[in-house]
């Protein structure tokens, strides 16, 4: 299996694909600030995903605890991330696991 080396930008907002879905299944709103459009994770390195309240009702605040993960643009599991609580934070940082699944490009 290839090595990645840089993860998407797709993929890493992906990462929130649960944490988004719980919450529009609530109709909150979360807005994903970093990382930012053209900007890459690298396997084996920390990245970090920051969000910001929309202000809709409910708010963030009232959420809680959100699983979290990897994605691919397909909705395919990748890597498993320790879960968040969106009531207390608005950022996580994972290590991208190298083996996740081939560089950007590919």
């Amino acid at each position: 299996m290839p090595s990645i080396t840089m993860i998407p930008t797709f993929m890493i907002l992906s990462l929130v694909f649960l944490l988004l879905n719980l919450i529009t299944t609530v109709h909150a709103g979360l807005y994903v600030v970093t990382p930012s459009d053209g900007s890459t994770c690298h396997g084996g390195q920390p990245c970090t995903v920051t969000w910001l309240d929309d202000g809709e009702l409910p708010l963030l605040t009232s959420i809680g605890a959100c699983t979290v993960g990897l994605y691919t643009k397909d909705e395919q599991l990748l890597q498993q991330i320790e879960p968040v609580d969106v009531a207390s934070t608005h950022s996580l940082t994972f290590t991208p696991n190298p083996e996740a699944g081939p560089n950007s490009g590919e």
